[in-house]
């Protein structure tokens, strides 16, 4: 926390040692029995042992720190313990990690972004499920955050469609225009007229053709209404939907603007943009049409002009990483100086039991169907191990829900993901489930507490949480907010799926240390000893229960 490395810096200030450069410095050791915080001293003098052995010489306990040892190049601190407990506990309720350090900021995201005339997809969620938790993330800490769906409505894709509309006639659901973009897919990819004829729609949409606007506009408006109840189930929720239409006319616009300065130039029939990576920037086709990085250009000067963005978030799988190297060093070419505000947050490849799924190639995956199979699978769990539980269908969906989310933001997001179903519904592991469960255990023992009289929880007493197990939960409790703050700076939610699994791994190993040694227990005869061990697993069950709800999982209380 951070009176307490500010106790530190103090100390080390009267020693002479630069107070920033101190700030800086100070670690939580990797061995925590050997001290609480730590301070290296080789950058403030040779042999770093010196300024270590004066800092420990400066050092007088006070209501911060109650023990410094210099050992070698590191000085080793210890908290007061009472001070420390008092101060964890007392912020460790509803609003853990939660502050106002981005006041007066916006945040753009862009996350989701899926092509329309199709419904969502497997491999469309862990852009949704990144995209939504960092959004949940800014607003913890301040920030004005608009969550960005791009849908990605006009293009080849809308132009295959069109072929299979052509030959079969227009869907009226948007699982049989799924269907009807697979086939034409196929067909386009056999046929050579067909793919100049996706590529003529195409063209006819950027025109404003009457008839091509009207079956895009079906198009879009089923879409949406497909994809509306997985957002919902999911708790994904877009402050602002846009499409890469509304930007057609603005990007030829563009194009010519950047001839005729000699930004861009031709090249080959085409037109691109020199941004010194290996590939040029193709920003307009020979046949005459834009791309989606010439739409991407227009898209983030507007977004800019309509949020003033303190940063601005593409949360695209890592594929994409060229494009955004061209479109970030397009933009500067360009002269626009916001430029270093924007990010690509890049995530890893997702296999469904090791297979790529991919709509064009017929390989697709509902994500509804997943989310449903998620939700019978974990009623079947329950069914077997606790059949008597209430609401069985209400958990279920749950735990099938947290299962699926957390396998997509419980691990660092470049890493890949091999979705197996055995894997990500265990009770025991890195997995949603499992932090449900040891929730749902600090709600039973609370329960269990207030059914033995203790109804005044937060009078407990810090001071008497003195075992060894207690202060590990302490120290851990207190990264909190420090895991949520390097979440945002990251952009990347494991910091807050780690700070969970490591909670919930040394809660679970208080209770069950307690169930070898009854003086250990929770719920013990004496009362003040009782009512502050409760309050420390109150603290528990608020930092999961805030924790899980960034990570848009449900904080179930009975399993």
């Amino acid at each position: 926390m951070q009176e307490f490395r500010e106790a530190i810096v103090d100390v080390a200030a009267k020693a002479g040692l630069d107070p920033e450069l101190v700030r800086q410095s100070i670690t939580i050791p990797k061995e925590r029995g050997r001290a609480d915080l730590t301070l290296p001293c080789f950058r403030f003098g040779k042999p770093p042992t010196e300024p270590a052995q004066k800092v420990a010489n400066a050092f007088v306990a006070s209501e911060w720190l109650e023990a410094c040892e210099a050992t070698g190049p590191f000085v080793n601190f210890r908290f007061n313990r009472a001070t420390f407990a008092d101060r964890v506990l007392a912020t460790a309720d509803e609003t853990a990690g939660k502050s106002d350090e981005g006041a007066g900021q916006t945040v753009v995201i862009d996350y989701g972004s899926p092509n329309i005339a199709k419904p969502l997809l497997f491999h469309h969620l862990r852009s949704s499920a990144i995209g939504q938790t960092l959004c949940n993330l800014f607003r913890w800490r301040g920030y004005t955050v608009v969550g960005l769906n791009f849908l990605g409505d006009v293009g080849t894709a809308f132009g295959k469609l069109m072929v299979g509309i052509e030959e079969w006639g227009e869907p009226t659901s948007i699982a049989s225009f799924s269907k009807l973009y697979v086939d034409a897919s196929k067909g386009c990819a056999d046929k050579p007229e067909w793919m100049e004829r996706a590529r003529e729609w195409a063209k006819r949409l950027e025109d404003d053709d009457a008839e091509a606007v009207k079956h895009w506009e079906k198009a879009r408006e089923l879409s949406l209404q497909g994809f509306a109840g997985v957002y919902d189930w999911l708790g994904i929720r877009h402050d602002v939907i846009d499409g890469e239409k509304m930007y057609v006319q603005r990007a030829r616009a563009l194009v010519d603007e950047l001839l005729a300065s000699g930004k861009a130039e031709e090249s080959d029939g085409g037109v691109v943009i020199e941004t010194g990576q290996k590939i040029p920037f193709l920003i307009r086709k020979t046949d005459g049409a834009t791309l989606y990085g010439t739409r991407d250009i227009v898209a983030a000067a507007d977004r800019f002009d309509r949020y003033e963005f303190a940063r601005m978030l593409y949360v695209v799988d890592v594929a994409q990483e060229l494009h955004f190297r061209q479109l970030f060093a397009a933009l500067s070419k360009l002269g626009y100086d916001w430029v270093d505000r924007c990010k690509h947050v890049r995530f890893g490849q997702v296999l469904f039991e090791g297979s790529r799924t991919r709509t064009r190639e017929g390989g697709s995956v509902s994500l509804e169907d997943v989310l449903r199979e998620g939700q019978r699978r974990a009623l079947k769990i329950i069914e077997e191990k606790k059949a008597d539980l209430p609401d069985k269908e209400a958990v279920a969906k749950s735990v099938g829900t947290a299962a699926v989310l957390f396998a997509d933001v419980g691990f660092p997001s470049t890493k890949n993901i091999n979705f197996v179903w055995d894997e990500i519904l265990s009770f025991d592991g890195r997995t949603g489930p499992y932090l449900q469960y040891v929730h749902a255990s600090a709600c039973s023992i609370l329960r269990k507490g207030v059914e033995a009289g203790a109804t005044d929880i937060a009078s407990g007493d810090p001071a008497l949480l003195a075992d060894e197990h207690e202060w590990d939960l302490l120290r851990r409790l207190a990264e909190f907010p420090t895991s949520v703050k390097r979440a945002c700076d990251d952009c990347e939610p494991s910091h807050v799926s780690n700070f969970l699994y490591e909670l919930a791994r040394e809660f679970r190993a208080y209770y069950t240390a307690g169930g070898r040694d009854a003086s250990l227990r929770v719920l013990v005869d004496d009362a003040q000893m009782r009512a502050a061990r409760l309050r420390l697993v109150d603290a528990v069950r608020n930092s999961l229960a805030v924790g899980l709800g960034l990570l848009g999982i449900d904080a179930v209380e009975r399993m």
